[in-house]
């Protein structure tokens, strides 16, 4: 074990992430865009998404990219936008509820444009995952086909899996099917009340002592099976045990396949930061969302590294839960996150030279100055979109 406060030795993130538009033709209820109204669900036009592209790899050095919607194989230029980020060294992730990959030629069309690889929203199994959905036919029978086409394709997939209470029963036979399948990663996102959902208290929101046990089961499912599992923004009292597994804001910068705090919000720094800019960037982004120490976090010794907990969730359920570390302080956010026992590594290659012809600011409402990285002149959730020729859904 290294010394409590030495200084993270693992590299940083080198992943951007770029909204498309948030057009989905699914309706999860719990997804942020849910209350987004419908105008402002078009899509980033190709000019100014390979302009965010060019500036990600150029100058903030970014070695890989994340593509969100909305649904981002919806965009009618989806193998365009792919293809130029593959063409600059820049290698492409899709985050997809992957139904639209089980037409096979659309699959191998996006591995030809040179994606890198999918991050899969399974949410459920069966014909649970129609209910979450809210609309489609034969949903899960669709993700099935467009994992079985990756496979044969030769595309690497992760999984990204909400944790609510549509599904607190079956996050163990989500972490089976992930092992079955040949998933490199599963992310188990608890649910955030961010943005539209701040000022809500969400029938389907989960307690973390209720959710922590099975957490743990399918943690432990996906360890043995050599599958990396990773828990996103619960308290790290709340998975003692279990902590190499847990993700706040703090260690973010360190998981590979997590999005670069600089290029997320275009800050302006050329290249690389260094650790301590990541642990002032992460104290940001924690404000950000809405995160406090509750009464119980005084005095913990694992604040410095921990979120605490969402103000929304602490007004509706209280601190019960949270129960401090003893000790001195721990200040290094890698603490725990060192010692997780499976990783799916990235390779990167070496980092290309700053061009700082790219310096200027990004003009996407992702990019803008305020709190909210999605705010658009009071368009809460909203992104700047044209609306462009709708891509024949497959």
């Amino acid at each position: 074990m290294t010394d409590i406060n030495s200084a993270a030795e693992l590299p940083t993130t080198r992943r951007g992430v770029l909204w498309l538009g948030l057009r989905c033709d699914m309706s999860c209820h719990f997804c942020y865009d849910e209350m987004v109204p419908k105008e402002r669900k078009g899509w980033v036009p190709v000019g100014k998404a390979t302009q965010a592209l060019d500036k990600f790899r150029g100058y903030y050095q970014n070695e890989f990219v994340d593509f969100m919607g909305g649904e981002p194989t919806l965009h009618p230029d989806i193998l365009t936008i792919v293809g130029h980020s593959a063409s600059i060294g820049l290698k492409p992730t899709l985050i997809t509820h992957g139904m639209h990959l089980a037409k096979k030629s659309f699959a191998q069309a996006l591995r030809d444009a040179g994606v890198h690889d999918f991050l899969i929203s399974v949410h459920a199994i069966g014909d649970r995952v129609h209910s979450i959905h809210r609309r489609g036919r034969d949903n899960f029978e669709k993700q099935q086909q467009g994992i079985e086409n990756l496979r044969e394709l030769g595309v690497p997939f992760r999984f990204n899996t909400t944790v609510v209470r549509d599904n607190l029963d079956q996050l163990e036979d989500v972490a089976r099917f992930a092992a079955e399948t040949g998933a490199r990663v599963v992310n188990f996102l608890t649910f955030n009340p961010h943005f539209e959902w701040s000022q809500e208290d969400p029938p389907f929101q989960v307690q973390h002592s209720e959710s922590g046990p099975v957490l743990q089961r399918a943690i432990d499912i996906l360890t043995e099976a050599g599958v990396e599992a990773n828990i996103r923004y619960m308290p790290l009292c709340t998975m003692r045990g279990y902590e190499q597994h847990v993700f706040t804001q703090h260690q973010l910068p360190y998981d590979t396949h997590e999005w670069d705090y600089n290029s997320w919000y275009d800050v302006g720094r050329a290249g690389l930061p260094d650790g301590d800019w990541y642990r002032w960037a992460a104290g940001v982004q924690s404000k950000r969302h809405g995160y406090v120490y509750a009464d119980a976090c005084k005095g913990c010794a694992m604040q410095p590294i921990c979120d605490g907990v969402n103000q929304q969730y602490l007004e509706r359920f209280g601190d019960g839960e949270l129960t401090p570390y003893e000790g001195p302080l721990v200040t290094d956010p890698t603490h725990f996150v060192r010692h997780q026992p499976v990783i799916a590594e990235e390779v990167v290659s070496d980092v290309p030279p700053v061009d700082h012809d790219l310096a200027s600011r990004l003009h996407l409402s992702q990019f803008r100055e305020g709190f909210e990285n999605r705010d658009d002149y009071g368009h809460r959730g909203g992104i700047s979109v044209e609306i462009l020729p709708r891509r024949k859904q497959s």
